[in-house]
């Protein structure tokens, strides 16, 4: 069985905003770069085999810190969700541009997506597939995900509606639990 570490980029510059980073190629923060120092030791005691990361500069600053000296290959499909319109602006920006549509894709994230956004079924599509094709690959070894809080929550909820219950911080390290977590058996 693949053993799946997932870990979440520090703070970055937009998050820092509460801005809606997405696919925006945002840097890590003082603070960021901060939380993911205190990741090094328990990350170098993991015993990791590879390290894949979102392409994304917050995940591959992130990636750098944790492993200086590994190989990091970088994908585009462990990217945060596509937050369309709403790309560097808050919640609130948000909601005052368009309240209605807002409102709905927060009561419903599931069948709502942001205007010219992404939705959480194509995420967690996107994300289990590459999960998927990893633990074919690489069976029996450790892999670090270096990625954001939404491909997270993909594989860690069963169900997408569930996908705002699970909290993960930023620069949280979490071994997915088994049967937890989409296609690792």
């Amino acid at each position: 069985m693949t053993r799946l570490l997932l870990i979440r980029h520090g703070e970055s510059v937009l998050g820092s905003q509460k801005r809606y980073a997405g696919h925006t190629d945002t840097p890590l923060t003082d603070a960021g770069r901060s939380q993911i120092l205190r990741l090094r030791g328990q990350f170098k005691q993991s015993n990791v085999d590879r390290i894949y990361s979102s392409d994304l500069i917050r995940c591959r600053q992130t990636a750098a810190i944790l492993a200086p000296d590994q190989e990091i290959a970088c994908s585009e499909q462990l990217r945060e969700l596509n937050f369309g319109t709403w790309e560097g602006r808050t919640a609130e920006e948000c909601a005052a541009l368009d309240p209605a549509h807002f409102r709905r894709w927060m009561e419903d994230p599931v069948s709502v997506s942001p205007p010219s956004g992404e939705s959480l079924e194509h995420l967690s599509e996107r994300v289990n597939d590459f999960v998927e094709e990893l633990s074919r690959r690489f069976p029996e070894q450790t892999i670090a995900l270096v990625m954001h809080g939404g491909p997270i929550r993909t594989l860690l909820v069963t169900d997408i509606a569930n996908f705002w219950s699970v909290s993960v911080p930023l620069g949280a390290f979490i071994e997915c639990p088994e049967r937890r977590c989409i296609g690792i058996d």
